[in-house]
C-alpha cells in the first residue's frame, strides 16, 4: 500500500512539476534602482494585469547586514513588510504614497516582533506583494488604483533597527541594522 501511494504521489508530482511557473527572474535580468550603501531595490510587475508585484532588496556591498523590513504576527506566521512604500503616479500625473497595510490583518492581538531579514554580502531578498495589501493615509484610498494610461510605480524603503523588543529578545537592538533610504527602479504599468 506504502508503494502504491508514493508511486501515485511521483505520478501527480511528475504531472504538476513541469506546469509550474515562477515570475522570478535571474538576478542579472531583474531591474535595479540605484546602490544606497551597499543595498539595491528593484520592484517588477508579475502579471499582466499589473497587480501583483515583486520587490527585492540586493546586498551589492562588501558586507552582511540585516534589514526589518516591518514587522510579524503570531510569532512570525504573519510577516508584513510595513516599511516598503510604492511612490505612485497615476496617467494624469496625480502623485501619491501608499505604505503597505494588509487589511487581512488590521488588528493585533499577541505579539509583535521586527520582521528581520539578515542580507549577506551578494544575496537577494525577495517578496511578492499586491497593489491590495498598500493604502495612502492621505487620500483614503484602500488599493492603488490604476486607471487608463500609463501608471507609474516606485518602490521606497527606509532601513530601522529594532523596534519591537520583547523581554525574550533584548539583544535585537545590537544586530547590524542596515539604516539607510533606497529606492527602486520605476516601472510603468499600462491600463
Amino acid at each position: 500500500m506504502k508503494v502504491l501511494m508514493a508511486l501515485v504521489l511521483f505520478a501527480v508530482c511528475a504531472q504538476v512539476i513541469p506546469n509550474l511557473s515562477f515570475a522570478t527572474a535571474p538576478a542579472d535580468q531583474v531591474p535595479w534602482g540605484g546602490a544606497s550603501d551597499g543595498i539595491e531595490m528593484s520592484l517588477v510587475s508579475t502579471d499582466p494585469s499589473g497587480h501583483s508585484l515583486q520587490v527585492s532588496f540586493q546586498n551589492v556591498g562588501d558586507r552582511d547586514v540585516t534589514l526589518n523590513l516591518g514587522y510579524m504576527m503570531a510569532n512570525g506566521n504573519v510577516q508584513l513588510p510595513s516599511y516598503i512604500r510604492l511612490k505612485f503616479t497615476d496617467a494624469s500625473e496625480r502623485e501619491r504614497l501608499f505604505e503597505f497595510a494588509d487589511l487581512k490583518h488590521s488588528t493585533v492581538a499577541g505579539r509583535l516582533d521586527d520582521y528581520i531579514v539578515p542580507l549577506r554580502a551578494g544575496s537577494i531578498y525577495t517578496l511578492k506583494l499586491r497593489l491590495d495589501q498598500f493604502w495612502c493615509q492621505e487620500t483614503k484610498e484602500f488599493e492603488i488604483p490604476l486607471v487608463p494610461g500609463e501608471n507609474h510605480l516606485t518602490a521606497q524603503f527606509e532601513g530601522r533597527g529594532a523596534k519591537l523588543l520583547n523581554l525574550d529578545t533584548p539583544g535585537m537592538k545590537h544586530m547590524n541594522f542596515w539604516l539607510g533610504k533606497v529606492e527602486s527602479n520605476a516601472i510603468v504599468i499600462k491600463r
